[in-house]
């Protein structure tokens, strides 16, 4: 065999396979799926994620949650509020000289002034809204 006659060739293993590794452009623009639309949509102000034959979103009606406020929802709610209160944000009850945020936020909640919405999660991906107002608090 004579190797004097061959053009020395370079050989480069990642050029030889580059176009079998890639099959698709990562960066092609698709088109947005049903469950990005109807999140779109939820974003935009419906209240759920269920959708009718038509892709548009439907309310629903009944409830599957407890309408009790949870321990853990009550800690959430007082803790994000009172600091919402602290960072000085409208107060939506009469203070009466009180100045900690906790407590005024435990007033608000008494009352069920909280401008705030809890989302509950069911297990198949769907989710409830409720408004404090709408909640049995203990």
């Amino acid at each position: 065999m004579d190797y004097e006659d061959d053009e020395p060739q370079e050989y480069n293993d990642y050029d030889d396979h580059y176009e079998e590794l890639i099959e698709e452009d990562p960066y092609e623009e698709q088109q947005p799926t049903e469950s990005i639309q109807i999140l779109d949509d939820v974003m935009a102000g419906t209240m759920t994620t269920e959708s009718n034959n038509n892709n548009n979103p439907v309310e629903r009606t009944e409830r599957l949650t407890t309408p009790y406020l949870t321990k853990y929802e009550r800690a959430r709610i007082l803790g994000t509020r009172a600091l919402q209160i602290s960072l000085n944000a409208p107060v939506m009850v009469d203070i009466d000289g009180e100045t900690d945020a906790l407590a005024i936020a435990n007033k608000e909640l008494r009352e069920k002034k909280i401008p705030l919405i809890i989302r509950r999660f069911m297990p198949d991906g769907t989710y409830e809204d409720w408004k404090i107002k709408d909640l049995i608090i203990d």
